[in-house]
């Protein structure tokens, strides 16, 4: 199987060349650059994973869509639960998501990994430990005979190339006795891999999870541009579609490049311009202006001009400056030096 390693991806950024493609026996050396953005990459795909499935009607989908649940779920049988987990024995750990069902104490919880981790089995059975500690003392306020411990459904959501071979029940990870054999703790999670499914499985299930299912499948930037135009086609509901932008931004774009990117948005947002916010609009509208002298003068000025005359429009609008940083890719400094010039 051939994929875009992590190392390719940084060098990508760093020289802006094209992608070369391996095969994925092929083993890199990171240096502590590579692991810092190694780790900045994770977090985006990691966030990406969690801001999807904070939204409850995708939350519900994705439960029957992959879980083949025998109750069919909607978005109002579910709410979010916080997933800090303190204890005296580990501080500040946190789980991916956790639902629980309005009415009964059933509680999902879902791990988005990039990478296999050897003790997902443990990991998982300490979270499902901390959540029933808490139901627990949740019951103390409305069951007043027996404690009834809940039911945790724990899934394992895996985007990554290499072949998971971590154990999934953690009987298997204990120590081997054939007389103790029965006293093993028996605890399973359900795990859900990219590898499980086609491309044309997944464009079929036309939601906005399957969608960034269907993007951590692809193993070339060019086919990283085709799934995310025809994901494009496919969105349509207004929160889907921010949520999309967001990916567009943070994940797709430092792959495709800024005008391949700039195409996606403008694709996004042609579908239903009147569903523009006034600062898109602006933005698309004095992006074509600036494109246009630039083709007129024939120079690299033209656009810098027209960024420059963006980022005026933006701070004259109160938009903070982190955000025309990452809109027009000015630096701090010179927004600040415009900022100035304006007042």
């Amino acid at each position: 199987m051939k994929f875009i390693t992590y190392k390719q991806y940084v060098e990508y950024l760093r020289t802006n060349d094209k992608l070369q493609v391996k095969e994925d026996k092929e083993t890199y050396n990171f240096s502590a650059y590579d692991e810092k953005l190694l780790k900045e990459v994770d977090k985006r795909h990691d966030k990406m994973f969690k801001t999807i499935l904070s939204i409850k009607k995708e939350m519900a989908s994705f439960l029957n869509e992959y879980m083949k649940l025998e109750e069919k779920l909607n978005e109002d049988d579910i709410i979010e639960c916080k997933t800090d987990f303190i204890t005296k024995q580990y501080k500040d750990r946190k789980s991916d998501i956790i639902y629980k069902l309005k009415k009964r104490p059933i509680y999902f919880l879902v791990e988005h990994q990039s990478r296999v981790r050897k003790d997902m089995a443990y990991r998982v059975w300490e979270y499902i430990g901390e959540i029933m500690r808490r139901e627990v003392i949740l019951q103390k306020t409305y069951l007043k005979e027996n404690n009834i411990y809940p039911i945790v459904v724990p899934i394992v959501i895996y985007t990554g190339h290499q072949k998971w071979n971590a154990k999934t029940n953690f009987k298997e990870m204990q120590y081997k006795s054939i007389k103790y054999e029965k006293y093993k703790l028996d605890l399973e999670y359900n795990l859900i891999t990219i590898q499980d499914y086609t491309f044309q499985e997944l464009i079929e299930k036309k939601n906005l999870f399957a969608s960034i299912m269907m993007i951590e499948k692809c193993n070339t930037a060019k086919e990283i541009e085709n799934i995310t135009n025809k994901i494009i086609e496919i969105i349509e509901e207004k929160e889907e579609k921010e949520i999309l932008v967001e990916i567009i931004n943070q994940i797709i774009g430092p792959i495709v490049g800024k005008e391949k990117m700039d195409e996606m948005l403008e694709k996004l947002y042609g579908k239903e311009e009147h569903g523009m916010s006034p600062v898109t609009k602006l933005f698309f509208e004095v992006k074509h202006q600036a494109e246009k002298e630039a083709r007129l003068k024939g120079k690299s000025e033209g656009k810098l001009e027209g960024i420059i005359s963006i980022a005026k429009n933006m701070l004259q609008r109160k938009m903070e400056i982190t955000e025309i940083e990452e809109i027009t890719g000015l630096s701090k400094e010179e927004i600040e030096k415009l900022a100035n010039n304006i007042q």
